[in-house]
């Protein structure tokens, strides 16, 4: 232990070295090794903070559903347009799949944010689960918040035997799936934008592009390698797969034609077991 100290607190090897200048010990890196971990200052730096586990993921994260069946969604803003107007973002965010919907509000009332959940119903298909923040959350937030009357949005959509889950007014973590969406987005917005004005219709444009980008992102792992399959992203579930061209459907032979549809049911099975064994294999990792 002297010799140890003296030398600044080296490791198993340096002070192995400098005492075999002086002395041969029997069985000396086990003697050494069980002298250094007495030493209460090396101790002291080479123990790691105590982190505390991760929780496992929600169910409604990892349930095999169609892409947007299950979501959370947001408001942000506001943005300033030409003419002195301005406009808010609601983002549609899929538990699941990752995947974004954007649409732009021109007041924060509950009638504009019922047309914009009709609107998203309209594209994406009715949603089973939205989760979404308490009205009171929006307070600390953004004092225009207070305006939305979400007892109204509830009993909207009751009708429509869809299930509302509000986080409660001092858990914000509780909305981190679609906040972290909401952050990429507000990312790539002002990179974009930086200090234009727009019009409405031109940041509408923006918004779509802003949602193509985010929809592209990869959610697996991106190989080097040719030979290896293209990365996962939400587009790989809300696009279908592309062709150039299609045949007269009166010159079309059905039997070809059932394989067809057949072959292509089984490239989406595909891509639903990649995603379950890559992505949320990945989530299972990190958690």
């Amino acid at each position: 232990m002297t010799e140890h100290k003296k030398n600044s607190h080296e490791g198993l090897q340096m002070l192995l070295n400098i005492l075999r200048e002086h002395y041969w010990i029997l069985n000396s890196r086990k003697t050494v090794r069980s002298v250094l971990s007495k030493c209460v200052i090396c101790l002291r730096h080479a123990k790691r903070n105590v982190t505390t586990p991760s929780a496992s993921l929600p169910e409604n994260r990892i349930k095999d559903v169609a892409i947007f069946e299950i979501i959370g969604f947001d408001l942000a803003g506001p943005l300033y347009l030409k003419g002195g107007s301005k406009a808010w973002i609601c983002i549609y965010t899929c538990a699941v799949f990752r995947a974004v919907h954007l649409e732009l509000l021109s007041s924060l009332s509950t009638e504009a944010f019922l047309q914009s959940f009709r609107r998203f119903i309209a594209r994406r298909g009715r949603p089973s689960i939205v989760y979404c923040d308490n009205g009171s959350n929006f307070i600390g937030a953004s004092n225009y918040l207070k305006s939305v009357n979400w007892t109204e949005i509830a009993q909207f959509s009751s009708i429509r035997r869809i299930q509302w889950l509000f986080n409660p007014p001092t858990a914000s973590w509780w909305g981190g799936f679609w906040e972290r969406l909401v952050g990429v987005m507000k990312q790539i917005l002002r990179r974009v934008l930086g200090k234009a004005f727009l019009s409405y219709e031109e940041m509408v444009t923006v918004l779509c592009d802003t949602e193509s980008v985010i929809n592209s992102r990869p959610l697996s792992h991106v190989s080097e390698r040719d030979s290896e399959l293209i990365p996962l992203s939400p587009n790989s579930f809300l696009q279908d797969f592309r062709q150039i061209g299609v045949p007269d459907l009166d010159q079309v032979d059905e039997v070809v034609f059932n394989k067809r549809i057949k072959y292509r049911q089984q490239l989406i099975t595909d891509i639903r077991k990649r995603f379950r064994s890559e992505y949320l294999g990945l989530l299972i990792q990190r958690n």
